[in-house]
């Protein structure tokens, strides 16, 4: 087994029993966490010093693993499966089937990612996995481990030290129901 699959195994591990860690993603780091278990997405909440009326993004590679906790029609799933130039969060419909520590005003933000971390620890869990901008409510954004080791290392349970992608901003974000660009 190789060391990438070896990590891969370990953090899987951590998310299932409740852990919280921190990951690259497509711009920044992110801190994810097994969406299922509300302990796991309140703890993010108490590192973050933040209020869960923000809510939370899931990403995911495929609509397979939230197809239960969304209720979006054809032309919705039709913009949520296409490809967009850069990572863009939709805010899609939530189902009854959603957990409510997730949801904010019955609906759910979700990302596709083709990201190879993403792809393999979702494929584990059977599940998205819970996305948030690695930080301090009201602050900027963790760029690298490194940066998350100094300011909440103590707090995590693993750190991913890989390189986040190409982009320099956080995802689009747009509501799928109004079609509105929450943030370009």
């Amino acid at each position: 087994m190789n060391r990438f699959s070896l990590e891969i195994k370990k953090i899987h591990h951590i998310l299932i029993n409740g852990g919280v860690i921190a990951y690259p993603t497509e711009s920044v780091f992110g801190l994810g966490c097994d969406p299922s278990n509300k302990q796991a997405v309140n703890k993010i909440l108490a590192i973050k010093k933040r209020k869960s009326e923000m809510g939370f993004v899931l990403l995911t590679p495929n609509i397979e693993t939230v197809a239960s906790w969304v209720n979006m029609n054809k032309k919705q799933l039709k913009v949520f499966s296409s490809t967009s130039l850069r990572p863009t969060t939709y805010i899609v419909p939530a189902s009854a089937g959603a957990p409510n520590w997730l949801t904010v005003k019955n609906t759910l933000a979700i990302r596709l990612s083709k990201d190879l971390f993403i792809k393999n620890i979702c494929g584990l869990l059977k599940l998205p996995i819970v996305s948030t901008s690695a930080n301090l409510h009201g602050q900027n954004p963790c760029k690298s481990a490194e940066e998350v080791k100094k300011i909440m290392g103590s707090q995590l349970d693993y750190i991913v030290f890989k390189d986040t992608g190409p982009f320099n901003n956080p995802s689009t974000i747009v509501d799928l129901s109004s079609g509105k660009i929450i943030r370009p």
